[in-house]
């Protein structure tokens, strides 16, 4: 792994510093003869981005000919805005909403995808000895995080917090058949963003490689899959910035067909008097995670490197070790420490 960044002007400068807050950097540059597509026999680079799931999705890509990226492109955002209408917390009729507002009471009929994440989700809440726990969401209203009316927050109370615990566990979850399931206690909601836009980014990249892209790089607020490699280069370049000033990158790294998302608490979070909470929860405690900065996964699959970097953000350092050594395939950059001196740990390489 390269320390060095590269150098670029101030305009790429800006534009990637703000990609910070997604919790990395894309550092690959693109020749303005490919974007313009001006030069024949050469590959052409298309950028486009749209709105979804609370964010901007960004999809970077090579191919033949512009109607040919274009049309790739337009389906791969299809498929993620599907995911979306399935499994958003803020659309009322989506499938996520039906099994919340079901709780106690009955089982819905849902789409198969949302069953399948579902059952993704229990194996990294298993994986994680339960630090991913996608039962999360009373605690998350509780903490205010879905304070909508921005009302005054306080801090909850021990007792507050435990009868919120209640309702979270997957034994709450009931799998009747086929697509049928529900939510046993009455409290019990489920909060699918630990996981959803990885299971998105994936559904996106199939989507893309079913369409003859073969270089491609999807970004998608903290979780992102590397297709390929830009021409002539051996893969796609990231950088990692300090999540405590994120002007200054802290390492940079090539990947290629893997999959890169970072988890923090630095960016997402309620004030109570004046002091700030992340939004990464605990669901053990039932309270907001402080271990570490931030935490980047970088797995075969986004669903993997979504769930396992929220997972791992609550795990001591450990736990966090162990967990890559039971995992084929990932690699953890952890980042602790405060402004001055962040601590870097890298493993699972090789």
């Amino acid at each position: 792994m390269k320390n060095n960044s590269p150098s670029y002007s101030r305009r790429e400068f800006l534009k990637r510093t703000s990609q910070a807050a997604s919790g990395f950097v894309l550092l690959s540059s693109v020749p303005s003869f490919l974007r313009s597509g001006t030069l024949t026999g050469v590959p052409l680079f298309i950028e486009r981005a749209f709105f979804t799931m609370g964010t901007t999705v960004t999809i970077s890509a090579y191919g033949e000919s512009r109607n040919h990226i274009n049309h790739a492109v337009t389906k791969a955002f299809q498929a993620i805005r599907r995911c979306d209408n399935l499994m958003s917390l803020y659309k009322p009729e989506s499938d996520l909403c039906r099994l919340n507002r079901s709780g106690g009471r009955e089982t819905v009929c849902i789409d198969e995808s949302v069953v399948e994440i579902l059952h993704q989700a229990k194996h990294f809440h298993d994986l994680s000895d339960g630090a991913f726990d996608v039962t999360i969401e009373p605690l998350m209203r509780l903490w205010g995080f879905r304070n909508e009316k921005e009302l005054p927050v306080r801090t909850p109370s021990d007792k507050e917090i435990l009868a919120a615990m209640d309702a979270v566990g997957f034994e709450n979850i009931f799998f009747e058949k086929e697509n049928r399931m529900g939510l046993l206690h009455p409290d019990a909601q489920v909060d699918l963003g630990g996981i959803a836009v990885g299971y998105s980014v994936d559904a996106a990249a199939n989507v893309l490689r079913r369409e003859g892209i073969e270089s491609a790089f999807i970004n998608h607020s903290g979780d992102a899959y590397a297709l390929g490699a830009p021409p002539e280069c051996e893969g796609w370049e990231i950088g990692i910035p300090n999540p405590l000033n994120t002007y200054e990158l802290v390492s940079n790294f090539s990947v290629r067909d893997k999959a890169i998302s970072t988890s923090g608490n630095y960016e997402k979070t309620v004030k109570i008097h004046g002091r700030p909470f992340g939004h990464i929860l605990d669901p053990r405690t039932g309270k907001p995670g402080d271990v570490t900065l931030s935490t980047t996964l970088i797995a075969d699959f986004a669903i993997t490197a979504d769930a396992l970097s929220t997972g791992m953000f609550c795990l001591d350092e450990d736990h966090q070790a162990a967990l890559v050594n039971r995992v084929r395939g990932v690699e953890l950059i952890r980042i602790k420490g405060d402004k001055a001196s962040p601590e870097i740990s890298h493993w699972g390489k090789g």
